[in-house]
């Protein structure tokens, strides 16, 4: 075919093209190798929230090291495309190996699931959730006892919001997608670590028995089937399976959450010890070393006017300049004020603390949720029908973790109330959720302290380790490390943890200047599960010890507390 041109990648074929893009056989001209690259749909780097949540999964699928995910190069956009560069790896995805040979034996099945639950858990225990597991993103190479299972599509965002269906259908998820997908996914429920589990007893499903476990007409039936329809055992469509591989498959795909294996790893378990108990020996797991660290690209990348289709010289891969004109809020989030201090609106920045630092009972308390409690799905138009019923607003204790909650209120107006007094809520404008677990997003603009940030946003998180989780990945995604016993804002630049005033953990607190000179900090309070980010557009160090200074000032900056 005639070679094109894409930055300084020379398209050599197409290897394939769905939902989310195109993946090329491409040879990159500035490390000299040949590569797999994936460019996005067009209209998603007009997106703000999705090409953020982009690259911020990018960049954490970049950092793993797991020898069955596929390596990624590079990530960024080029000529309006959002792009992954990827090791190219010879195989043929698990959809196509069942379209041609049929269903697998068991020890086969068995030995790809575990395989893919190693990267999933390697995953996960990174924060990172890949949401789209299924045959055609298992990748099979080798053959017979050496057959070796990557997970590829790490990194990919695929849509700003993972709790609807127009956001799912706006991204541009293939209808495939939606055969492997679990049910919260469709009922506004927060999501985890196990809506991969739920996808990868699908998979396993399926190579067991040559079908999926649920399928449906159209749409619309498919989604009902998910949410209210019992799997079938695969033995019921394979009497020669171990029946001891049904209770393993069926606890997968539960439909609650809470009734599913905790992780991929425990399913994979349950599977080779279901194998081993019918007399079958697992397959010996395939040894291979893991990969060298990634070389990570980062977001922005120059245009290099050489787009897909039309010839040009490669384009060369920048960091962003320091006169770059990206707003403050250097992500998703802009960067809150001060942590809330244990002495009150006038008092000091809350107590540095350690991750060691008691919490008080930590035991995942919950903001009250106004959830859909009935479902009603649309032929066609797929309209979506929500009866709802107030949250009855309880923690683990039985008390409120949101006091100032009204159970009639949207989830907006829930995180408006928690809003530091510094802020008119009046003029806060709602945003899509960030997709990293957040229920709600605010935008509030500029506050009204001297000095006063010129930006903020709120979100608000179901529970305390899903905000935490979602701190974290935006402070080292900054680049950002954890303070050290000695060193405090603002003088420091970092994260760390603050107490309350009776030595609790309260939640945690970072603050640095970006490489655009904007001073930019972000808190958590763990008992309402909210998160706030400031920044002062320009400020420096100044405006951070602004930011600092003032906070202390905020009426409300402890989120109403």
């Amino acid at each position: 075919m005639e070679f094109r041109q894409f930055g300084p990648y020379r398209i050599e074929s197409l290897l394939g093209q769905g939902g989310m893009g195109e993946v090329y056989r491409a040879f990159d001209t500035e490390q000299d190798r040949e590569v797999a690259l994936k460019v996005l749909p067009e209209h998603l780097a007009a997106d703000h929230v999705y090409r953020e949540r982009f690259r911020r999964e990018a960049h954490l699928a970049a950092r793993l090291n797991e020898p069955h995910i596929v390596p990624t190069h590079r990530f960024g956009e080029i000529d309006g495309r959002l792009f992954l560069d990827m090791r190219l790896v010879h195989g043929r995805d698990a959809a196509a190996v069942l379209a041609q040979e049929g269903r697998f034996q068991p020890v086969r099945a068995v030995s790809i699931i575990s395989q893919v639950a190693r990267a999933l858990d390697s995953a996960h225990a990174d924060g990172l959730v890949h949401r789209d597991v299924k045959p055609s993103n298992v990748l099979l190479t080798g053959e017979g006892d050496d057959e070796f299972v990557y997970l590829v599509d790490f990194g990919i965002a695929r849509s700003t919001s993972d709790t609807s269906w127009w956001a799912l259908t706006q991204a541009g998820a293939a209808l495939g997608t939606f055969d492997y997908m679990a049910p919260e996914r469709f009922l506004e429920m927060p999501i985890d670590k196990r809506v991969d589990v739920y996808s990868l007893a699908c998979v396993l499903f399926e190579c067991l028995t040559g079908s999926r476990p649920f399928s449906g007409d159209d749409l619309a039936t498919l989604i009902s089937t998910h949410v209210n329809t019992e799997a079938p055992a695969p033995s019921s469509l394979r009497p020669d399976l171990p029946r001891a591989l049904d209770k393993v498959v069926l606890r997968g795909l539960a439909k609650d959450p809470d009734d599913r294996y905790a992780s991929a790893g425990e399913l994979a378990a349950g599977a080779r010890k279901a194998l081993q108990g019918s007399g079958v020996m697992p397959k010996r797991e395939v040894q291979i070393s893991a990969a060298p660290p990634t070389v990570i690209g980062h977001l922005p990348l120059t245009p290099s006017g050489g787009g897909l289709g039309h010839p040009g010289p490669p384009g060369r891969l920048s960091e962003p300049s320091s006169r770059s004109t990206v707003r403050p809020l250097p992500s998703r989030k802009p960067t809150a004020g001060t942590p809330p201090g244990p002495s009150g609106p006038s008092g000091p920045p809350g107590r540095p603390g350690g991750d060691s630092a008691p919490r008080g009972d930590r035991r995942r308390k919950s903001v009250p949720l106004i959830l859909g409690t009935a479902l009603v799905v649309a032929v066609m138009s797929v309209v979506w029908v929500v009866a709802h019923s107030g949250a009855d607003g309880g923690n683990a204790d039985g008390g409120t973790a949101n006091p100032t909650a009204n159970p009639s209120a949207t989830l907006e107006d829930q995180l408006l109330a928690l809003v530091p007094g510094d802020f008119n809520t009046t003029s806060c404008q709602p945003r899509k959720p960030a997709g990293d677990g957040d229920l709600a997003a605010v935008d509030c603009g500029a506050g009204r302290s001297n000095p006063a940030p010129t930006e903020s946003r709120f979100y608000l998180y179901p529970d305390s380790d899903t905000l935490d989780r979602g701190f974290m990945a935006d402070a080292t995604l900054r680049g950002q490390g954890q303070l050290g016993a000695d060193q405090d804002c603002p003088t420091s630049q970092g994260y760390r943890v603050y107490t309350d005033s009776h030595n609790r953990r309260a939640g945690r607190v970072a603050c640095y200047v970006d490489p655009g000179n904007n001073a930019v900090m972000i808190w958590t309070r763990e008992d309402v599960g909210v998160e706030g980010i400031v920044a002062i557009g320009g400020g420096g160090a100044d405006g951070l010890a602004g930011l600092w200074e003032g906070g202390r000032g905020l009426a409300g900056s402890d989120f109403g507390g």
